[in-house]
């Protein structure tokens, strides 16, 4: 199996992930399962993820898209 595949196959498993936590947390809402929106804009509150983030998706672009 090549990098490619493998970094592909993870990225679909995580958004297959991602979206079934979204679903299910506006499905079944609760105290402890929030959608992604809000969890999202709860964690950018801080600069520190912020940044994280930011080097996380240029990564991304650099190691994944840029082909």
């Amino acid at each position: 199996m090549t990098p490619y595949t493998v970094i592909v196959a993870g990225f679909a498993v995580l958004s297959a992930v991602l979206f079934a936590v979204d679903l299910a947390a506006r499905r079944w809402p609760g105290p402890r399962l929030r959608p992604l929106g809000e969890a999202l804009h709860a964690a950018l509150a801080h600069p520190p993820v912020r940044w994280l983030a930011m080097v996380a998706w240029l990564w991304t672009g650099f190691h994944f898209l840029a082909r």
